[in-house]
């Protein structure tokens, strides 16, 4: 007998879905009421973690003992995140953000090294038998949407799992797609809310960050289809495209600036040869005017993160070009954009995804940015470019895939260039205050003479 058959007694049939909707309608303290030791609760991120049932459980966490919560991207700290419970319950994460790096430092979360469009194989591995997410109110067949971050929440999961929960939320965008739609009837408990939900804001563009954008600006033609991490760096990139043409959109993510060209009429994805006409992606992150924009906006279409970030689909793009960022670099190509030494800071996300996808595509760029610098704690101004990286960061990408590299003093292509070629290449486009340095540290260990 399934765990939600025996959680909620009585279960049967109802003779349309209104009915159902009502009978599986319960408040969010009945349904962490239904949570049990050693559960593995699969939820998504973002605006699409459960509020309600969060604080709930967050109210009977002392009554629990090994539960696991599978979230990424948290914007909430919940009760039941803080350190005195990590007896409790513990997070497992594949994308850590402010939240997931206090939870780490409190060892109550464990971060899950995953490419995105893994998420689904991790799923399988993990075998969570519950779930909880935020989704829209039914339409008028019984069909509720999963929004912004329900890509990232496996559907094939979802099926394996013994308890469904659904939080309803009339705040929440319903995203054009067929992976993100759930019935009435596959689910076990609905509550409802009002809850607001947690708006990204744009960072503000730096001067430094123009620079970089007016640089990957001039490498992307009319009619490219175009992929832009997250994060501020790409999100201004973005903005800096409203003189383009013709332009397509094929990412994981859909920020504020993609709605703008959108908008202007620069992205119109004439040219795809896939989805033509249509926008794809698998989240959104930003803010209610974003929200609003992709209610039922059939412009777009989602799909789940395993389909979306598959290098081979992405390589079915003409001329994609894909940007993404870096957090410091060495002088050979290696990419460390997820972590400041040991500390976990990002995630590795979609990165590899779209490097290996642009690769596969016909006229195909793939673009790594980072700052030349940046200043320190002490105020001291240090080189994101480095002879080596330091003890303990992780390598996100390898130099092995890496193709172009943009910092505000120019472009570095590394393509299939030997190791003494790189270095030049590097030392060319990192701070002026550090290029001596970077090569006399490479003449030292050898790699000139």
């Amino acid at each position: 007998m399934a765990i939600s058959e025996k959680r909620l007694p009585g279960r049967r049939q109802y003779g349309n879905w209104k009915d159902e909707y009502q009978a599986k309608l319960m408040d969010a303290a009945d349904a962490a009421a239904l949570i049990r030791n050693d559960d593995v609760i699969m939820m998504p991120g973002g605006t699409c973690i459960p509020h309600d049932f969060s604080v709930a459980l967050s109210n009977r966490v002392e009554e629990l003992r090994n539960v696991t919560i599978c979230l990424g991207l948290a914007l909430k700290l919940y009760d039941y995140m803080q350190p005195q419970y990590r007896e409790n319950i513990h997070i497992e994460t594949p994308f850590v953000g402010p939240v997931e790096r206090m939870c780490l430092e409190w060892k109550t979360a464990q971060y899950i090294p995953v490419h995105l469009n893994q998420l689904a194989l991790w799923m399988d591995c993990r075998k969570p038998n519950v779930t909880s997410f935020v989704v829209t109110p039914p339409d008028e067949n019984g069909y509720m949407n999963r929004s912004c971050f329900g890509g990232l929440v496996p559907r094939r999961a979802i099926n394996r799992c013994e308890l469904v929960i659904v939080e309803v939320n009339s705040r929440t965008p319903w995203l054009v797609s067929d992976d993100l739609k759930i019935h009435v009837s596959e689910v076990d408990a609905i509550l409802e809310t009002d809850a607001d939900l947690v708006e990204i804001p744009d960072i503000p563009i730096t001067e430094v960050e123009k620079q970089i954008a007016h640089y990957i600006v001039d490498m992307i033609p009319d009619g490219s289809t175009v992929q832009l991490g997250l994060g501020g760096l790409a999100n201004a990139i973005g903005y800096f495209l409203r003189d383009k043409k013709d332009l397509g959109i094929h990412t994981e993510v859909v920020q504020n600036s993609i709605m703008e060209l959108m908008e202007l009429g620069v992205v119109n994805n004439s040219k795809k040869n896939i989805n033509r006409g249509i926008t794809t992606g698998t989240f959104c992150v930003g803010n209610a005017r974003l929200w609003e924009y992709v209610d039922k906006n059939p412009k777009f279409w989602w799909t789940e993160v395993e389909h979306n970030n598959d290098p081979y689909v992405i390589g079915q793009h003409d001329n994609l070009i894909s940007v993404n960022n870096a957090l410091m670099m060495d002088v050979t190509g290696q990419v460390a954009s997820e972590s400041i030494r040991h500390r976990q800071y990002s995630g590795t996300g979609g990165q590899v995804n779209f490097i290996w996808g642009a690769h596969y595509s016909k006229g195909g760029k793939s673009i790594i940015a980072l700052n030349s610098s940046f200043t320190d704690r002490d105020g001291k101004l240090k080189s994101r470019i480095v002879p080596f990286l330091p003890a303990g960061i992780i390598v996100s990408s390898s130099r092995n895939d890496v193709e172009y590299v943009v910092t505000e003093y120019g472009v570095a292509n590394l393509r299939f260039k030997g190791v003494n070629q790189r270095i030049k290449e590097m030392i060319r486009i990192a701070h002026p205050h550090f290029r001596d340095e970077l090569l006399f540290q490479a003449k030292r260990i050898g790699w000139f003479s």
